[in-house]
């Protein structure tokens, strides 16, 4: 028989089970009832359990000890989602961040217990999603929705962290993709003119010469409503956005951020288009009556509801084909504007507060390069700053 050996000073009970595997307990203190709580420990060798009695002892010495929960990830994700986001998020965050849970993270992460979340777990799947992680099977994630993905797990287990539920974050220790921001598509100005000519029958035209010539996003186009558009002065009032949420297109009385609120002059082709506009809705209003829905829409169906942003978009994207133009984004109309502006010389200042950025520097990092006139301008302009007779000659012929 194995002698059972004394447990070394600090080490807690170490002892060798009947079927050769070594184990060891620590004392954690008392719950309510005044019960002693233990933790077992068990190893191969003396020495790995030790070393795991150890480590114990040091965190429960420094109050830092925590006792792994058996929650999976997936149960923690729902909690979290509905304890704590739930009543801070807007109603489109919460439902993005609903759906990349249900849809990217619970299939692969949600059965996981939360104690065995590792570091390298998370990186495998990080990694996983941008290879081929698309729902529809074809492709991977980009690098944006991968970032996105981590955004959320870091924000879940740090929670976690903050109610004793995990030592540390492991998201902390992952390297998720940099964003690789989408390549612009801007249309020329002869590409814009050509689209104009295949969409001006189209009964929603007026809503693409405002986005091409104003640089509205999708959302604040559809939400645009007529109490913000002032027709004789040539003007209008970003306040407003139109969601795509599950239960379909939401108007909301916020705009994107602060910034996005704020005025934006028209053009007089962008005005003209608008009247128009308003007299084709005023007889669609008469022509359906009682069965319109009036919620003073500017740009809607022919019922007054609200458009649906994605089936707008796709009906952009029909318009380019009639056209003969390259698919792209409705959202490049907005990049379309940004570098007519910029190309004609406009202030990138008052590019960014049509555009409603944050800051300027937003503004310049996103389209300075699809102006490359602007740099050789500027180059000009400073052509004759010296004049024949350098500085040194000029000085030489003073003495």
């Amino acid at each position: 028989m194995t002698r059972r050996r004394r447990r070394g000073d600090g080490e807690g009970s170490i002892y060798r089970r009947p079927d050769g595997r070594w184990a060891g307990q620590v004392s954690l203190g008392y719950d309510s009832k005044g019960k002693r709580l233990r933790k077992t420990f068990y190893g191969q060798t003396r020495k790995e359990v030790a070393d795991q009695v150890t480590a114990a002892l040091q965190k429960v010495a420094t109050g830092t000890y925590i006792e792994p929960t058996t929650v999976t990830f997936g149960e923690w994700l729902d909690k979290w989602l509905t304890s704590y986001k739930k009543g801070q998020l807007k109603q489109s965050t919460y439902e993005s961040y609903e759906s990349m849970i249900e849809t990217h993270i619970k299939p692969a992460l949600g059965g996981v217990p939360m104690a065995k979340l590792q570091a390298h777990t998370l990186q495998s799947f990080y990694n996983d999603k941008l290879k081929n992680g698309r729902a529809d099977g074809k492709g991977g994630l980009s690098t944006r929705m991968v970032r996105y993905c981590h955004a959320i797990i870091r924000q879940a287990l740090q929670q976690a962290v903050k109610e004793g539920l995990l030592p540390r974050n492991v998201a902390d220790a992952t390297n998720p993709p940099t964003v690789q921001s989408k390549k612009m598509q801007p249309l020329t100005e002869d590409q814009l003119i050509t689209f104009f000519g295949a969409a001006k029958d189209d009964r929603l035209f007026a809503a693409y010469v405002l986005a091409a010539t104003t640089g509205l996003r999708r959302g604040e186009l559809l939400g645009l409503c007529w109490d913000c558009v002032n027709l004789k002065d040539g003007a209008i009032t970003v306040q407003r956005q139109l969601l795509a949420l599950q239960d379909g297109p939401t108007l909301e009385e916020t705009t994107k951020s602060k910034s996005g609120r704020r005025n934006v002059s028209l053009t007089d082709d962008a005005t003209r288009e608008l009247k128009a506009h308003r007299k084709r809705q005023a007889q669609e209003m008469l022509l359906m009556g009682e069965a319109y829905q009036n919620n003073n829409l500017v740009f809607c169906s022919e019922d007054g509801s609200c458009l649906d942003p994605r089936e707008f978009t796709k009906r952009f994207q029909r318009l380019l084909k009639k056209a003969g133009l390259p698919k792209v984004r409705l959202h490049d109309l907005r990049h379309t504007h940004a570098s007519l502006l910029l190309a004609r010389g406009v202030h990138p200042k008052v590019v960014q507060e049509r555009l409603g950025h944050s800051s300027i520097t937003m503004t310049l990092d996103l389209y300075s390069h699809l102006a490359p006139g602007l740099d050789q301008a500027a180059a000009a302009s400073l052509n004759g700053l010296l004049k024949e007779k350098g500085p040194a000659e000029e000085q030489s012929n003073n003495q």
